[in-house]
Formats: structure tokens, sequence, C-alpha cells
């Protein structure tokens, strides 16, 4: 395979396969002066500015952006097909070229040198020059190519441009619950988000919320369910979708006619959804990784992953059960980062909110929650006041209390939450309902207490 070959497969390779786990990690491991030939080298920096900027590898752009003297070499990337399962060898064939290239050009400058010498000191510098040559060389062929801040300048101005366009979510997930979108802006495409609560407090009603949301604007989500079959999912997303209670759908011989609608109604409202799940117990990290990345090259469309919930993830391993956690989320993190979906992890709190007057979650009570807050991009923690005050004036109430933003401010956003549903409320009523504090119940003091108090 001759070296034109060689660089060709590469792109060809990358341009064919778009932007997966290998691709991602071939376009950072290998430096566009790998590229012997200037028009690969060209198309392979474009590329890098495409990945790391917009997030797509998209063929016409870049001729848009290279020009159409490229135009030939972009479209001939089918020709390629042999290439797309052996991309990273080839990566690794490109840079041990690169390598012997320029230890090549070293060498016959040092020799040039040498010969020229006017006396042997100079000769010997001239072979300390080669050592400290062939020294640089191993050092470069096992490093990373950064990026350049010029690199991302011009997708950071077409952001902008998109934004006053009136696009401003091109660049990442919206909720479809507003008040949420406003806070965070959105969930960026490599951010990894947790949605922390005590049991009974709707995670996992959120995440079907949110599915349905993401859902309802053609994006893709897959859910990794871990504590609920696969048919329970489904149920509360028909429910959820046709606006009936769960547990009606355990007693189908009761059904009104409005049932019958509203479960007709969820029925064609989930059918054909781009939704999947994987029902599955004691997965690994990397079990759900690898199927994640699969499943973004079979769909594309992929634009969310669900994990429910990071404490049944199975952590192989000796080690401390706070670093494996650790070991989880980053590598969850960088699975976002690599195929430029966010991931989505609900997690439970620890009883220590319990024990406090005030119970609203924090991201202490996150089990491990060292670990955790120092990976998140974003951590929601979820609270109905009447789960511990039945008499609460904000019955039927949810906050949903960001605690965590890596890119934007901290806040609350209140949902209506009924039959297991999540609905719009009026913001300002429901603040007002939920920052009324509970009647405390009058403390009856014991004798002894009196006595103490007044012994004489």
């Amino acid at each position: 395979m001759t070296t034109e070959e060689l660089e060709g497969a590469v792109i060809g390779a990358v341009l064919l396969r778009g932007l997966d786990a290998d691709t991602f990690e071939a376009l950072i491991d290998l430096p566009e002066n790998a590229f012997s030939i200037g028009v690969y080298r060209n198309i392979w920096r474009e590329m890098k500015q495409l990945a790391h900027g917009a997030g797509n590898l998209d063929g016409l752009v870049l001729i848009e952006r290279l020009g159409n003297d490229y135009e030939a070499v972009i479209l001939s990337a089918p020709r390629y097909v042999w290439a797309k399962a052996g991309l990273v060898s080839y990566v690794q064939m490109v840079k041990r070229a690169q390598v012997i290239r320029n230890f090549q050009q070293m060498a016959a400058d040092a020799l040039k040198c040498v010969v020229s010498s006017r006396n042997q000191d100079d000769a010997l510098k001239s072979i300390a020059t080669l050592r400290d040559g062939l020294q640089s060389l191993e050092t470069s062929a096992s490093a990373l190519s950064p990026v350049h801040i010029d690199a991302l300048l011009p997708d950071i101005v077409d952001r902008l441009q998109q934004r006053l366009n009136g696009d401003g979510s091109y660049r990442t997930l919206q909720t479809g619950i507003a008040e949420l979108d406003s806070i965070t802006g959105g969930i960026d495409h490599t951010d990894l988000m947790f949605i922390g609560a005590r049991p009974s407090m709707g995670k996992t009603a959120l995440a079907l919320h949110l599915m349905e949301k993401i859902t309802d604007r053609n994006g893709g989500v897959l859910l990794f369910s871990m504590e609920m079959a696969a048919i329970q999912i489904a149920e509360r997303q028909v429910a959820n979708a046709g606006s009936i209670s769960v547990s009606k759908l355990k007693y189908p011989q009761e059904f009104t006619d409005e049932d019958w609608g509203r479960f007709d109604s969820g029925i064609r409202e989930i059918a054909g959804r781009p939704i999947w799940i994987v029902d599955a117990s004691n997965l690994t990290a990397d079990q759900i990784c690898m199927t994640t990345e699969n499943h973004k090259r079979e769909h594309p469309e992929l634009a969310a992953v669900f994990v429910d919930y990071l404490g049944l993830v199975n952590l192989p391993g000796d080690e401390r059960y706070d670093l494996k956690v650790g070991s989880v989320t980053k590598k969850l993190k960088s699975l976002s980062k690599r195929i430029r979906v966010p991931s989505i992890v609900l997690s439970q709190l620890s009883r220590t909110v319990e024990t406090r007057m005030n119970k609203r979650p924090m991201n202490a009570d996150l089990k491990n929650s060292g670990e955790i807050e120092a990976d998140a991009d974003i951590i929601a923690m979820l609270y109905r006041d009447e789960v511990y005050n039945p008499d609460t004036p904000a019955k039927g109430i949810t906050e949903i209390i960001i605690t965590k933003n890596r890119n934007g401010p901290l806040g609350t956003v209140y949902r209506s939450f009924q039959e297991g549903h999540f609905m719009p409320v009026d913001q300002a009523h429901a603040e007002r309902l939920s920052k009324t504090e509970p009647v405390k119940e009058k403390k009856t003091r014991r004798y002894s207490e009196l006595f103490l108090a007044n012994p004489y």
C-alpha cells in the first residue's frame, strides 16, 4: 500500500463511519502533520475542527469550507469502504509512517552536518542533536494531538449566528420543560447529568417525561433500565402519553369509555417513537458504553442516554466503593464526549436527608457525592413536600432543584405531579405554596423536664 493510498484510506474511512468512538479517538490522536500529502492534511484539519465544533463530519460541509478543489477527493470516500473496519490499524500505520519520514529527514540532516563539520566537536554536536531528535520521535509517537484555539473560533461564531437566527437549540438538547431549559440553556451534547432523589419522589417518572419530550422533537433515546422490566417502562410511557393512571392499567375491566379513549391515545402517541430500552440487570459501565456506541452507529438520531439507576450498575474490582463509583461516572462522561450524546443518570440519595428538619436534598446527599459532583455537569434534585408533610399546601407539586450547573445558574423549577405524571404548573403560585412552612407539632414537655426547670 502506498503512502497516498494509506492516507486516503484513513480520510475515507472516517468520512464513511462518521463521528463514532474510533473516529473521535483518531481525530484526537492523529495530528494533521502526520499526513504527507497536502490535500489530505488540509481535509484532516477541517475534519478536526468540525468534530470539535459542530460535532459532525458532513462531507458537503467540508467541501463548502475547503472549496470545490477538494470535492473530488471528498466524494471519492466510498471507494475506501474496505478500510472502515480497520480504521484503528490504519491510523497507527500513518503515525508510524510519519515517524519513519521524520527519522529519515533527521538522519539525512545529521549526516550532512557531520560530513561538512570543520572539526570533531562540531561533528559530535550534530550527533547529539540527532540523539535528542530521536528521543522526541519516541515521545511524539504516543502523544495526543492538541487542538489550537483558532480551530474552534469559527464554530463559536457559527454558534452565535445560529442563536441570532433563532436556532439557539442546535448545540443543546432541549428537555421540553421550558423553565428547566431556561436555567440550564439545554443539555449540552457532551454533558453528564444526574437526577437525584429519595425513593418515591419520581425519578423514573421524570426520566420518562424527558424521554417523551425529546422524542417529540424526533430525537432518539436509549434507556438502560436495571430496576424495572421493559414492559413496565412501556406501560408507564403509554400511561404518561395518554394521561391515564398506571394503576388503572392493572384493572382494564373497570375501564370507562374515557379510559379506553385515553389508552388508545397513549398507544398511538408512543407507537413509532425512537425509544429503545435495554432491560438487563447487573450491567457494567463498559457494557453500557459499548452498547450505546453500537446503537449510535446504527441509529444516528440518538439524542440522549438514560441510566436507571447508578446504584444498580455493576462495580467490578477490588477498589474502594467510592473509587469504583467514580470510575463509572468518568466512563459515562467520556462516553458522552466521544459520541456527543448526553448521559442522564438517575441516582438514589442517602438517608441523611431524613434526619434534617429541611429535607430538601443537597449534593452532599448523593451517595459517594464527591465523585459524582466532580464529574457531573448538571445535578437536578427532586423533592415533593407531601411525602414528608401530608397536609402541606404544596400537595401535588414537585420541585426540580438544580444544585449544580457547570455552565449556568442554579434554581428551582416546579411541576405538577398527578397520578405519576409530570405536568406544567404556574411557577409563581407553586413557589408560594412550596415556601409555606408546615405547621410544627407542639412538643409535649415531660414532667422531669418541668421539674428540672423549676425544682423548687
